[in-house]
């Protein structure tokens, strides 16, 4: 019995590995076999349909041309695999988009407000007065970013007739009154707090790493003849200007406010445990002898609501109609004769 099924279960033939092994491998071998771009099973890949909508037949070849009305690329995989799976997604969001566009071409055709070219012209070349630039110049900035010329025309006019949609069936729903307003402020707290910064006194002594023994008794006095002159109650702008060799010097050593991120890591955990005032120990980093001291603290907290309401009532307008559209359209979109094949 054992060795049935040490023959049924582990055998290895003389390549190595098991049966399953093979199975996995010749499954793999055959997907990606399938994506191989030779021309002939490429031209009927492409032929392939991806879906129906409302009659009309999209096979994957148009899916792909209409890709630039959208500025999307066909999308290029490490290995046939990857590209495979990456195809997948690309296919299917260039049919999301063309869905979301047929949706509100006949929404807006059936209120009678559809966009006209001669609208989408006028915006083009309001957008091209607006950046001084020339015909050829345009075009091959579009190539850049995926689109051609007819393409980007498309894409315009659909990003029109959505912003007509959601001013004709969206906006006009959305009437917040204070209370919301507030819940909104407090739920993105973080959104309207500033963050915090610290004022920064510096002296500063340069010792590279690589100095030898005399350079380090050099720079070692005189940071220590500066920390001297501070405990003497000497004030730090002083023995700044006297001693630093940082271009803050000539200031007084003053750095003005910082974020924390604008400060160097090796220095950051030093100075949150400074009080303004405090002046820190010798700090030593690759570049060389540091001394601080907070001079002041400021943000870190929330702005008031009523400074930041005009901006708190743009954050929950944006995020409404977001939520709001992706609703309206996924209702239009039940009303459609969609058939998708991916």
């Amino acid at each position: 019995m054992a060795e049935g099924k040490e023959g049924e279960g582990t055998h290895r033939d003389k390549r190595g590995g098991t049966g399953g092994d093979r199975m996995r491998k010749a499954v793999l071998i055959s997907a990606i076999l399938i994506l191989l771009p030779l021309s002939a099973p490429q031209a009927r890949v492409l032929e392939r349909v991806a879906g129906v909508i409302e009659g009309k037949v999209y096979t994957l070849g148009d899916l792909e041309e209409a890709a630039s009305r959208f500025g999307l690329r066909r999308p290029k995989g490490e290995n046939p695999l990857d590209e495979m799976v990456k195809l997948e997604r690309f296919y299917k969001e260039v049919m999301d988009r063309i869905v979301e566009e047929k949706v509100l071409e006949r929404t807006l055709q059936r209120i009678g407000k559809d966009v006209k070219d001669e609208e989408v012209e006028k915006w083009i070349e309001g957008l091209k007065k607006k950046h001084k630039v020339s015909d050829k110049t345009f075009v091959r900035e579009l190539h850049a970013q995926g689109f051609t010329l007819e393409g980007y025309r498309a894409y315009i006019k659909n990003q029109m007739r959505k912003a007509r949609v959601i001013d004709f069936f969206i906006r006009p729903k959305i009437s917040p009154d204070e209370e919301a307003l507030l819940s909104y402020y407090r739920t993105h707290i973080d959104r309207y707090t500033l963050a915090p910064k610290v004022r920064l006194s510096h002296i500063f002594i340069s010792l590279p790493a690589d100095a030898d023994s005399k350079e380090r008794e050099i720079a070692e006095g005189k940071i220590e003849k500066a920390l001297e002159a501070l405990r003497m109650g000497r004030p730090f702008s002083e023995v700044a200007t006297l001693y630093s060799e940082d271009p803050s010097a000539k200031y007084g050593g003053d750095l003005g406010y910082l974020e924390e991120k604008e400060i160097d890591e090796s220095l950051r955990e030093v100075i949150r445990n400074l009080e303004v005032g405090e002046v820190s120990p010798i700090i030593r980093t690759s570049r060389g002898l540091h001394l601080l001291m907070v001079t002041d603290r400021r943000g870190g907290k929330p702005l008031p609501f009523e400074e930041v309401r005009s901006k708190v009532m743009e954050g929950y307008y944006r995020e409404e109609i977001s939520k709001r559209y992706a609703e309206w359209l996924k209702k239009a979109k039940a009303k459609l004769d969609i058939e998708v094949r991916l």
